[in-house]
């Protein structure tokens, strides 16, 4: 009994650890513009503070 207790908590402790690297801190946009449909320009400055959703699509 006492190997699987040692067994699990190793591998939750490599569980942790295995996630703390891919929690870099958030990093602030660069400032972009970009033409819509219509004429208008955006800008990342008209957007701060509101949610906003990327979506970045490809035809491959």
């Amino acid at each position: 009994m006492t190997t699987i207790l040692r067994e699990a908590a190793l591998l939750g402790l490599i569980a942790v650890l295995a996630v703390l690297p891919a929690q870099a801190a958030p990093r602030t946009a660069p400032a972009f513009s970009l033409e819509l449909f219509d004429g208008r320009t955006l800008t990342l400055d008209s957007l701060r503070g509101s949610a906003v959703i990327l979506l970045f699509w490809a035809p491959w």
